[in-house]
């Protein structure tokens, strides 16, 4: 073990030490092994796991709960304001001149016909052999097609 390392105990098994980093990973793992022993969670951070006694006085005394009340006094202050919240959903105006709607029709596009008329190799599937067979040759045919317009056309 490094002993830079922070190491934290583990609340089922007092022989267990893990890396801090690791120990959320390893609290689920163990508590599938402990269902039967009676431990509770710390309502503001999920690693602390105590004995139901000591609940009341760990959240009187937990060193996470600053977090907790500094967000609920900025709550409450936002509330005494007047002013919406982050919890509450605020609207913001777009402002466009574009129009979905005043657009002219245009066909769905199809990716079968596309495929049909490009120069892609397709491959066709799930079916037997000779129909796979005749397939390849219409689109070697089709291909070849493809390319004599094109230089034709050049």
């Amino acid at each position: 073990m490094n002993t830079r390392d922070e190491h934290v105990q583990c609340p089922y098994v007092a022989s267990h030490s893990i890396l801090k980093k690791r120990f959320q990973v390893h609290l689920v793992r163990c508590r599938k092994n402990f269902l039967h022993v009676s431990k509770v969670t710390c309502p503001f951070n999920v690693t602390h796991i105590l004995n139901e006694p000591e609940l009341d006085w760990h959240v009187q005394n937990c060193p996470d709960r600053a977090g907790y009340e500094h967000y609920r006094r900025g709550e409450e202050q936002a509330a005494a304001d007047g002013a919406t919240t982050s919890a509450q959903t605020r609207e913001y105006p777009l402002e466009t001149e574009e129009n979905w709607d005043d657009l002219p029709p245009v066909p769905t596009y199809n990716p079968q016909e596309y495929a049909e008329n490009a120069q892609v190799l397709r491959n066709l599937r799930g079916h037997s052999k000779s129909v796979k067979k005749q397939f390849r040759s219409n689109e070697r045919l089709r291909l070849m097609g493809i390319n004599r317009d094109k230089e034709l056309n050049q």
